[in-house]
């Protein structure tokens, strides 16, 4: 069996090797940090989203605050309208940032594609590893003599 002249040999494709494992490396860090700045300018703009909504809730709730402690103020008297008021918006507030606490934390801002295909490459050179040491291994042990060395493992003098 020939080889054609344009197919590598064994030796010149296990040179390349080194090369092609660091090519491999830089594509894949290129590739998450891409993945992770397409992330980054998402969040930030649905962040810029919520700020301009938060600049107009804001105002909007200081309307109504005054609105409702007008109205209870007709019933009771202003300092208690005022105090029952600001314990409603309290437990708002806590709500709220319980809330925002939650949807930070379940934001993951790591790169899975990237993560996994890095960990299919490592697999595949794990492979590739464990079947060059079970070789090595084979031919270690069809190289190591079958009898006891000079003096037995028993001999006692």
């Amino acid at each position: 069996m020939s080889r054609k002249r344009d197919e590598a040999g064994t030796f010149e494709l296990l040179a390349r090797l080194p090369q092609q494992i660091v090519s491999l490396a830089k594509i894949e860090y290129d590739n998450a940090k891409r993945e992770a700045v397409g992330a980054a300018k998402k969040a930030g703009i649905g962040a810029a989203g919520v700020v301009v909504a938060l600049f107009f809730v804001f105002f909007m709730l200081q309307a109504l605050v005054i609105a409702a402690i007008a109205a209870l103020a007709l019933v009771w008297p202003w300092w208690l309208a005022a105090l029952t008021v600001a314990a409603a918006l309290m437990l708002l507030a806590a709500g709220a940032l319980f809330a925002g606490y939650k949807l930070i934390k379940r934001g993951n801002p790591v790169p899975e594609q990237t993560l996994d295909r890095v960990g299919a490459d490592v697999a595949a050179l794990s492979e590739v590893r464990f079947n060059a040491d079970t070789t090595s291994k084979a031919n270690t042990a069809a190289q190591q003599p079958t009898q006891p060395p000079a003096g037995g493992y028993g001999d006692r003098r």
